[in-house]
Parts: structure tokens; sequence; C-alpha cells
């Protein structure tokens, strides 16, 4: 499986990601997003406000891997904060774009949230936390936002 993932990361259809035993892996500038996810967002081919909604859900999915699992106003604050970035990433798949392609700019835009995911939780240790996220947020529940959604 490595030599599966490391011939795609060489080729280009996967990015070279952090494959260190840290949770939250290596952020230099302190974004808030580890620098191989923030590197991968750069080399999307998307806006640059698509841009900025990816690296708001990047931002979210990074704080789940750190949150006090026990801060119960902390977990609700970040599931809140998680619906808003997907709200922002539709908002901005969905601008300047006709209604009726609005379903397939979501379905695109969703595809990036969905990859952001996956690629934070890229070990063990990364998907054993988030999945312990997960299950502290078990019998919560949450409102689609409205109103200003976007970070950025």
């Amino acid at each position: 499986m490595k030599e599966q993932l490391a011939e795609l990361e060489s080729a280009g259809e996967l990015p070279a990601l952090d494959r260190s035993s840290s949770i939250p892996g290596p952020d230099a500038d302190s974004n808030g997003i580890r620098d191989d996810i923030d590197a991968y967002i750069t080399a999307l081919p998307v806006s640059d406000a698509m841009k900025r909604a990816t690296r708001q859900v990047a931002r979210v999915q990074q704080k789940a891997l750190t949150i006090g699992l026990n801060d119960r106003v902390a977990l609700l604050a970040l599931s809140d904060a998680s619906m808003a970035s997907t709200a922002c990433m539709l908002e901005m798949a969905e601008r300047g774009v006709p209604l009726e392609q609005h379903s397939k700019v979501r379905r695109a835009g969703h595809a990036i949230a969905l990859k952001i995911e996956a690629i934070t939780a890229n070990t063990p240790e990364r998907a054993d936390r988030y999945m312990a996220y997960l299950g502290a947020l078990h019998g919560t529940t949450t409102t689609y936002p409205e109103g200003k959604v976007c970070e950025d």
C-alpha cells in the first residue's frame, strides 16, 4: 500500500502528504492548516475564492484533530464552524455559475471538502483522533448557518 501511495504521489495524482506520527503535523506558517494540505490547496485548479473556502474547511478539519474532546462548548462551536465551512464552500462553488450548473459545482465543491477530510486523517494516529472527535459529537445536532459563512 505504501508503494502504491508513493507512486500516486510521484505521479501527482495524490499530494505528497506528511505521514509523521504527530497528530497535528507541521504548520510552519501557523495558519491552522498542515503545510502539505496547504500546498495541495494552492495547487488546486480552482478560483482564489474556492481556495479560500477550501482553506476554511481545512482549518476546521485540522482543529478537529486537536480539540479537547471533553470540552462540550468547544466541540459544538467547531461543529458550527464545520457547517459554516461547508456552506462557504457551496457558496463559492456557485458564485458566478448559471443556476442550471449549481448541482454540478456543488458536487465538485463537496468532493474537494471530502478530499480535505480524508487527507487530514491520513495516518492511523490522525484517523483514530478524528474518529474520537466524531464520537465526542455523537448525539449532538447543528443547523445550517444563515448569513455570512465565509471567514475571508
